[in-house]
């Protein structure tokens, strides 16, 4: 029986405008009153995933930061975390601030979110009073960071000339917007499935116990590892090497399907089918 339920966001439980969809809320709800626990598993930040906890109307643990973080709001230490070394992540701020770069650092739930300045295109999107801290000075920053941002256009290739795609304590990932790039620094081969066998580890959960939703290459660690794997019908063909099952193309709802699929199978002991949507 699935005890644990691990779901991405972008592309699996978010719609195409980051919302997200009722029905299959309705049943992560459900299950979760009923003792399932449910885990948004994403390589967003541990804000965003808590807002969308938030919205989900759960509580429990939550793997952000493509699994290189776990944490329980409802805890006051962390679960688990694989960070980037201060001493590395200072002298990337003081290089970003030398060339007047904007950089952010995450830190992880109860620490303020350190960015070293703000630029007019940024300030709307990211400025906010409650928990961020603006500091060109490297020294302040007291924790070793979960995630760093750089956001440039002609930045981006002098940052990697001075550090590189990968050092021993880290690894670059560059992403193209459509004003700016941005390059994603992170600890070297962070991936989803090594958070989710550490929080099974820690809640004795074994892993045929284990519902995993996913669609994109950043899940196929995840799913290839979980019990039940559940891959999305419209996300990357690496996912549906060996899933128990594929949500249909096109679905409007596909972790709703999925669901609702693993019901019928027999899959949770707590909800029946007459509950199971509105």
């Amino acid at each position: 029986m699935i005890k644990l339920i691990a779901c991405d966001l972008d592309g699996t439980l978010l719609d195409s405008d980051a919302r997200l969809r009722q029905a299959s809320s309705t049943l992560l709800r459900r299950l979760w009153k009923d003792g399932i626990i449910v885990a948004l598993a994403t390589g967003r930040s541990w804000r965003t995933a808590l807002k969308f906890q938030q919205q989900l109307g759960i509580t429990g643990p939550i793997i952000a930061h493509n699994g290189g973080y776990v944490f329980d709001p409802r805890e006051s230490y962390d679960t688990y975390r694989r960070d980037v070394p201060i001493a590395t992540a200072r002298r990337m701020l003081d290089w970003a601030t030398a060339h007047q770069t904007m950089l952010r650092c995450y830190l992880g739930y109860r620490h303020p979110v350190i960015f070293n300045f703000f630029d007019d295109c940024h300030r709307t999107q990211f400025l906010r009073a409650e928990d961020v801290v603006l500091s060109r000075d490297a020294q302040n920053l007291t924790v070793n960071p979960l995630e760093i941002f750089l956001f440039g256009t002609h930045q981006i290739a002098p940052f990697i000339e001075e550090f590189g795609m990968r050092g021993r304590d880290y690894e670059l990932v560059v992403f193209s917007h459509d004003n700016h790039q941005e390059i994603n620094i992170c600890a070297p081969d962070v991936d989803k499935v090594d958070a989710l066998q550490f929080l099974c580890h820690t809640l004795r959960i074994s892993r045929d116990s284990v519902m995993a939703l996913g669609d994109g290459l950043n899940d196929v660690q995840m799913l290839a590892w979980a019990g039940t794997a559940v891959a999305i019908g419209d996300g990357a063909p690496e996912c549906r090497i060996n899933p128990r099952y594929v949500t249909a193309l096109g679905s409007p709802d596909p972790v709703a399907e999925a669901l609702l699929w693993a019901m019928d199978e027999g899959l949770f002991s707590t909800l029946s089918l007459e509950q199971r949507v509105d």
